[in-house]
């Protein structure tokens, strides 16, 4: 959903679930010695951008809201559209550890992509998730399954007939 607002300006809104959202990260500015805060969302696994699985990268937003379609476990995300959103990872060796580099930092990979293309991935990436967990029939099966079950167990509803096994008809 790409909206304007009063400057002109496109947005499109991201909607992750709460898991992967760091709200308020408190820090120090080093310069002015002033406390700040930062939000940090993570994205999810199996969010494939270009052919590549972005799950883990991170950003920096600006704001970060209680969605007002999802429900309080969701938060949207608004960032400008014409602005490539840049996502960083930490470089691991093969054990799983951050690699420093020869200041002692951790090594970062950088990544620019448009958040058009970061919101299409979470959309396929949700949908993905749904059919794979998807239930295998319907509630309403279920639940005339349940309904059978304890009818069968009510006194004087008879004795349960044993079903045939395949094969013994």
């Amino acid at each position: 959903m790409a909206d304007t607002n009063h400057e002109g300006r496109q947005r499109v809104y991201l909607t992750v679930h709460e898991n992967f959202v760091r709200e308020d990260i408190h820090y120090q500015d080093w310069k002015s010695g002033e406390d700040r805060s930062f939000n940090l969302v993570t994205l999810p696994m199996g969010t494939v951008v270009d052919g590549e699985d972005l799950g883990g990268w991170q950003f920096s937003a600006l704001f970060v809201d209680e969605s007002r379609f999802k429900g309080e476990h969701w938060r949207d995300i608004p960032l400008l559209a014409d602005r490539e959103v840049w996502l960083r990872r930490s470089v691991l060796d093969a054990d799983g550890n951050p690699i420093p580099d020869e200041n002692g930092r951790n090594q970062v990979e950088t990544r620019k992509v448009p958040p058009q293309a970061i919101k299409e991935a979470l959309i396929e990436s949700r949908r993905r998730w749904a059919e794979l967990h998807q239930a295998p029939r319907p509630l309403a099966e279920h639940a005339q399954d349940a309904r059978a079950c304890s009818e069968a167990m009510r006194p004087g509803a008879g004795d349960p007939q044993p079903e045939a096994v395949r094969g013994e008809q």
